[in-house]
């Protein structure tokens, strides 16, 4: 158990680092909607608190909360980048021109991310709440969980490019058909799928 403790402690310690040393990704409106780097924070903080008092402060547990996937109109400044979203779909972006096909994209890509990164906070919650012997795995959850925030981040600096290079909507397409498939664990958004039909079908 100090082990993972210790390794805990590390982690925590190069991740605050990365985060806070790549461009702060802030997420404002007038409705205050979720910040990448306050959900990063708030799970920072509370693993601090874990090692510190080496007990499970279910009170404090960070909250998952959605970035994208919310119901209702709203628009999310990220990194100087207006995105407008309606019903848990972003329609568009308000400094960068694309096309239907790069909108649907970015809105896939982002929208699998987001449901991501909270199911992985929702989880290990899950983990911790069971008691002691499951910390190891909210740790390996925390660890997914910061990874897919990292990928939210990347996403959002490549497509923040677009903006700055001035290109055509035709031009972006193009880039955007390139793309990488994240490094996620495809298996999981599987279950999560699975867990939102059943969800859907139950009511």
């Amino acid at each position: 158990m100090r082990t993972t403790y210790a390794l805990l402690l590390i982690f925590l310690f190069t991740t605050s680092i990365n985060l806070k040393a790549q461009s702060n990704l802030s997420v404002a409106s007038s409705n205050s909607y979720v910040s990448i780097q306050k959900l990063a924070d708030t799970r920072i903080n509370f693993n601090k608190s874990l090692i510190k008092s080496r007990t499970i402060k279910t009170a404090i547990l960070p909250q998952p909360k959605y970035i994208f996937n919310q119901k209702g109109s709203h628009m999310i400044n990220i990194e100087g980048l207006n995105f407008i979203v309606q019903d848990k779909t972003i329609v568009g972006i308000q400094e960068v021109i694309l096309s239907k096909a790069a909108l649907n994209m970015i809105n896939e890509r982002l929208m699998v991310l987001d449901k991501m990164q909270f199911a992985y906070c929702e989880r290990s919650n899950q983990e911790y709440l069971a008691g002691e012997k499951n910390t190891s795995l909210a740790f390996n959850n925390d660890r997914q969980f910061f990874s897919v925030l990292k990928n939210i981040k990347n996403t959002i600096s490549e497509i923040n490019k677009f903006s700055k290079d001035d290109q055509n909507a035709a031009s972006i397409e193009l880039s955007l058909t390139k793309w990488k498939q994240p490094k996620i664990d495809w298996d999981f958004y599987c279950q999560i799928l699975e867990k939102e039909t059943k969800t859907q079908l139950s009511k």
